[in-house]
C-alpha cells in the first residue's frame, strides 16, 4: 500500500512538471526601445500589445479588450482566470528595459504597466505588484525599465483615438539587469 501511494505521488509530480511552461531563452541582445521595430498584425478582430525584449517579440495573454476602432465594436474576456492561462516565459539577461507596442498600427493614449512577482501571480494575484511605467500621452512605443526577478507583467492600455482599452499579460524572467 505504501509503495502504491509513493508511485501515485511521483506520477502526480511528473505530470505537474510536464504541464509547467519552460522559460524560453532569448537569442539576441538589446534594442528593446529602438524605433525601427517591425510592425505586427493581430490574428484577432482587435489589436493586441506585443512585448519586445532582447530581440524577441512576445505576444500577450489577453485579459480583456474593448475595441471601438474597427467597423464593429468588439469585446473579449479571458475564458478562465488569467493566472491559469498558458504562458510562454521569456528569459532575458543584462537588459535595462523592454518595450510594448500595439499591433495593426494602433497608437497608445495611456498605459499603466506593473510587475507582479511570479509566485504571487501564479497563486492568483493578478492586480498587485510594483508599477514599472505609466503615462498618458499618445505613443507608438512604450519603454519599460526592468529589474531582476521572475515576473508577470500586466499592462493596462488605453488605445488612442477613443479606440477602447485592453489588459494584457506576459511572463518574464530577468537576470543581471543593469537596473539591479
Amino acid at each position: 500500500m505504501h509503495g502504491r501511494s509513493l508511485a501515485a505521488l511521483l506520477a502526480v509530480g511528473i505530470l505537474a512538471a510536464a504541464c509547467t511552461p519552460t522559460p524560453t531563452a532569448s537569442e539576441a541582445a538589446g534594442g528593446a526601445c529602438a524605433e525601427d521595430l517591425p510592425p505586427r498584425t493581430s490574428p484577432t478582430d482587435y489589436p493586441v500589445a506585443v512585448l519586445h525584449a532582447a530581440g524577441d517579440d512576445l505576444p500577450p495573454v489577453v485579459g480583456e479588450v474593448e475595441w471601438r476602432g474597427g467597423d464593429e465594436p468588439v469585446s473579449t474576456v479571458a475564458p478562465r482566470a488569467i493566472h491559469l492561462e498558458r504562458f510562454t516565459v521569456l528569459q532575458v539577461q543584462g537588459l535595462s528595459e523592454v518595450s510594448l507596442r500595439m499591433t495593426d498600427g494602433v497608437a497608445v493614449a495611456g498605459w499603466h504597466v506593473s510587475a507582479i512577482p511570479d509566485v504571487d501571480f501564479r497563486s492568483g494575484d493578478t492586480e498587485g505588484g510594483t508599477e514599472w511605467s505609466s503615462g498618458s500621452e499618445v505613443a507608438d512605443l512604450i519603454c519599460v525599465p526592468v529589474t531582476d526577478g521572475a515576473w508577470a507583467i500586466r499592462a493596462d492600455i488605453t488605445f488612442a483615438d477613443d479606440g477602447g482599452q485592453g489588459t494584457f499579460y506576459w511572463r518574464l524572467n530577468v537576470s543581471e539587469s543593469t537596473n539591479g
